[in-house]
């Protein structure tokens, strides 16, 4: 068996690794939204929400494993 065919025959993630990765990625997205409401310059307040929903939608991507988090296989 080839290092390649070990690679491309690997189960997907489990269930409780996608939840426990979803939930950090939206958790610091959460922080981060926190920090926009306290943050006093429209400019901060736009940029640290702008990173915070590009957080959530990481997490949310995560935890349905989308791209960039899918597993590509191929049919050989």
């Amino acid at each position: 068996m080839t290092s390649a065919s070990v690679v491309t025959n690997r189960p997907r993630d489990c269930f409780g690794c996608r939840i426990v990765g979803a939930a950090g990625l939206i958790g610091i997205g959460a922080y981060l939204s926190n920090v926009a409401w306290k943050n006093k310059t429209i400019a901060g307040r736009v940029t640290f929400s702008t990173i915070s929903l590009a957080f959530v939608t990481l997490g949310v991507q995560r935890y349905k494993q989308e791209f960039p988090f899918e597993k590509k296989t191929e049919n050989t």
